[in-house]
């Protein structure tokens, strides 16, 4: 166990992360404020939810499903029964109830195409590692100098001195027709990491010196993305991405150390976008965020 400072301790920030270094600084401060004080995380959506099943059919299909590093890997489980318990997992998610229908629309679509896509996912990954041995998903930790908390974070495959993390895209929502129905548009694998997840995959190389790899995965297919064909997943665009990851760290740092200790400061220190709350969490977070930001509070 690591010794939190202690004016990060009413704020609950024990550690950084690669999300945490991403995501607008006032959904940081919103996240933390909702964990500490009100025992909350962000409402979940069908498309990440979605893309942890395809992961976790995946997970049990190479016998890495759970992953500890003191037990290794499991004997690979057909892939019939992968599909099965995975989809066994999805029918417990309750669809959002605040976007029109949105995501529950969504939620019913992907049911249709997580198995297809964990296939992808499947294969992905086998041609990514061949014969190599690899490990699943666990708890690492690595620690900048500039940064008094330590950095957690998970790799979803790792083996042979290179890591691959997948990503799932799944279809969006054509406009309804005239007759009532709608279409899917069906997205091709990408080929090019977007800079979010070029930050993440910064800090897994600078953690562990794995060569970084991206798994996109989409109904259509699968697509690797790694050092050899995109030149942002290279040692000197890695080492620029880091820079701006541990810039966010920093800025968070001083803003919970200026705040000392209160909530009222930090919240007085960070502009809330309440368009951008709204949007991703749904009104009753954006409840919320109005009420802690409220300047006569």
């Amino acid at each position: 166990m690591h010794e939190i400072p202690v004016y990060r301790q009413p704020f609950g920030s024990s550690h950084t992360s690669a999300s945490g270094a991403t995501q607008p600084v006032d959904e940081h401060i919103l996240k933390l404020y909702m964990r500490k004080e009100l025992g909350r995380s962000f409402p979940f959506a069908a498309r990440p939810r979605a893309g942890q099943i395809v992961q976790s059919i995946a997970d049990m299909a190479h016998g890495v499903h759970d992953y500890s590093p003191i037990s290794g890997p499991t004997k690979p489980m057909d892939m019939a029964d992968a599909v099965r318990k995975g989809m066994n997992k999805f029918e417990f998610y309750k669809p959002r109830d605040w976007d029109n229908g949105k995501d529950t629309e969504e939620y019913h679509k992907f049911k249709e195409i997580i198995p297809e896509m964990a296939q992808h996912a499947v294969n992905g990954i086998r041609e990514f590692y061949g014969d190599t041995k690899f490990e699943g998903e666990f708890q690492r930790w690595h620690q900048d100098e500039l940064i008094d908390v330590p950095t957690m974070l998970f790799q979803d495959y790792t083996g042979g001195g290179r890591q691959v993390d997948l990503k799932c895209s799944f279809p969006t929502r054509n406009p309804l027709k005239k007759d009532g129905t709608r279409s899917w548009r069906f997205p091709k694998p990408r080929t090019e990491p977007t800079p979010q997840q070029i930050m993440q995959q910064a800090v897994y190389w600078k953690a562990t010196g794995d060569e970084p790899g991206l798994l996109f995965v989409t109904p259509l297919g699968f697509n690797i993305v790694d050092a050899s064909n995109c030149d942002a997943l290279k040692p000197h665009a890695l080492e620029e991405s880091y820079q701006q990851v541990r810039q966010r760290w920093l800025v968070i740092q001083n803003l919970l150390r200026a705040a000392e200790g209160k909530w009222s400061n930090l919240f007085a220190l960070v502009q809330p976008d309440y368009g951008q709350i709204v949007g991703r969490h749904g009104p009753d977070i954006l409840a919320i965020a109005k009420q802690i930001w409220r300047l006569d509070r």
